[in-house]
């Protein structure tokens, strides 16, 4: 009986699956569209104005145009030729294609800053093809995924894929492929901190790397010279480096440049790789670039270059707040995950069910699968609404302890500043512990306060901590050990440091009290 029924759905499959005929062109372009993608791009422009064109012939040309544009590491913003292809190969039920417009439809989309929209169809992609025994569509598509959990930090998934990509890349026989999926684990170990598996894969890259050149190759050599970095052999690192920069430029390898230039202390060196990193696609390195390149010209004594650079600063720190989109982009992967095992396991159900009982018990099947399916939902509300409860609790708990520490921190600030009163009536200097607590206790009020100071020494510190609680000059000139006039120059002179601005003393502590 088992054995008639998967003959009359596989006579159904074969039926509904007719494979359409192609233009010549196309059919061309669809074989070489892997290893010549530029050459697909140029062969494809007489296609756009072709109005000869059937159904299927302008969806596999949406199809292999936007592939052929991705494959040659160029994008576009306009999603209507991809959508056409993927809904054409939906209605078709042509899964090899539906898996590559649905991949190339969500390049697009991420690349239009619809992340969750872009995950969501790269999964649908990832499902389909798990049912398309396609190696070489199989590894594209792990390296995107592994690309896009590695921009959210989900390094799990990210060697996962990566791991994945490799598989199917030494199915596929690519040195390329190998040592381009080897790179990307080596380099996410590095980013992870475990260097033990930094190296291993990059030994085993070793092999097929002289095969390489460009990104691949310059890659495989910043892996080489991360792990060099981390046993402190800086020059033969440096040598390295400066390899994988002349076969091609990356982010990572001028990070790691800009750090051996700060340690060899040619700070103008390292300054010239941060003035091209703080135009990162990464918002870790432009961070980090931002802010090193702020204390570079702050060491400098170049104010306005430093402020500059700091609005820029901010500006990336209120972008990255703005999309943060991370966490909820990992659930959804998750999710989907979650989903798709849930529905396997319904389908084998049913499948099973149907072949057994056939259409005689089609009706209970499904009330059973019906009200199974509501009660999961049920008790997946349940759960969900007590861990709602529970979250709401957490919460509410730390926002009690944040008061209570602010109420703690502002007695504490009180007590310190009377000591330093009493200090200063009796003509002693502030101790270290009480200027300690002082600036404790200020900047757990304000955080903002200890990023505007972080650039002074102690000293001046000091002065504007005592100058912010209303201390006055000749209290402070004691307390610091110091006479009035300097103290008065110092408020001067760190007018102009913090707030780029000309004038008094007085002018200094009026702007300070008000920085909030």
């Amino acid at each position: 009986m088992i054995s008639i029924v998967f003959f009359i759905f596989s006579l159904f499959i074969v039926g509904c699956s007719r494979e359409q005929s192609h233009n010549p062109l196309l059919t061309q372009a669809e074989q070489i569209v892997v290893e010549h993608p530029d050459s697909v791009v140029r062969m494809l422009e007489p296609c756009w104005d072709d109005s000869t064109l059937s159904s299927a012939d302008r969806a596999l040309f949406g199809l292999l145009y936007t592939e052929a544009l991705h494959r040659s590491g160029l994008s576009t913003e306009s999603d209507s030729l991809i959508m056409a292809s993927q809904k054409y190969y939906e209605r078709e039920n042509d899964k090899p294609r539906l898996a590559r417009s649905l991949l190339h439809h969500a390049i697009v989309l991420y690349n239009k800053q619809q992340p969750h929209e872009a995950v969501y169809t790269m999964k649908r992609a990832e499902q389909i093809a798990s049912d398309v025994n396609d190696p070489i569509f199989n590894c594209y598509l792990y390296f995107v995924l592994g690309d896009i959990n590695d921009n959210v930090g989900n390094y799990t998934q990210t060697l996962k894929y990566y791991k994945q990509a490799l598989a199917t890349a030494r199915q596929c026989k690519k040195d390329e492929w190998i040592v381009r999926a080897l790179n990307n684990i080596a380099q996410t170990f590095d980013m992870i901190g475990k260097t033990d598996s930094l190296r291993y894969y990059t030994e085993l890259a070793k092999p097929y790397a002289p095969h390489t050149d460009g990104e691949v190759r310059a890659t495989y050599l910043t892996n080489q010279a991360s792990y060099l970095l981390h046993l402190n052999k800086r020059k033969e690192a440096k040598q390295l480096l400066i390899r994988a920069q002349q076969e091609l430029p990356t982010d990572r390898a001028s990070m790691l440049l800009a750090d051996v230039y700060l340690w060899e202390k040619d700070t103008a060196s390292a300054a010239q790789e941060w003035y091209r990193l703080v135009n990162s696609f990464s918002p870790d390195v432009s961070i980090s670039s931002y802010r090193q390149l702020v204390n570079y010209l702050t060491d400098h004594d170049e104010p306005t270059a430093a402020a500059y650079y700091s609005r820029r600063l901010n500006e990336v720190y209120h972008d990255l707040y703005s999309r943060s989109d991370a966490a909820s982009i990992i659930d959804l992967q998750a999710q989907f995950d979650e989903q798709q095992n849930e529905r396997q396991q319904y389908r084998i159900t049913i499948m099973l069910l149907s072949a057994i009982l056939l259409l005689i018990i089609a009706t209970i099947v499904g009330m059973w699968w019906s009200r199974r399916r509501i009660d999961k939902l049920n008790a997946r509300f349940v759960e969900s609404q007590m861990k709602y409860d529970l979250t709401r609790e957490e919460l509410t708990k730390m926002r009690l302890q944040r008061e209570r520490e602010e109420r703690e921190n502002s007695e504490q600030l009180k007590a310190i500043i009377s000591n330093l009163h009493a200090s200063a009536n009796k003509g002693q200097a502030a101790s270290n512990d009480d200027m300690n607590a002082l600036a404790q206790c200020s900047y757990t009020l304000n955080p903002n306060l200890q990023l505007l100071l972080s650039q002074l020494n102690a000293k001046e510190q000091d002065v504007c901590l005592l100058i912010r609680h209303n201390f006055q000059p000749s209290e402070i000139a004691t307390l610091t050990i110091s006479t009035p006039q300097t103290i008065t120059n110092t408020r001067v002179r760190l007018l102009k440091k913090l707030f780029n601005e000309t004038g008094g003393a007085k002018d200094f502590d009026s702007k300070l009290r008000a920085f909030e």
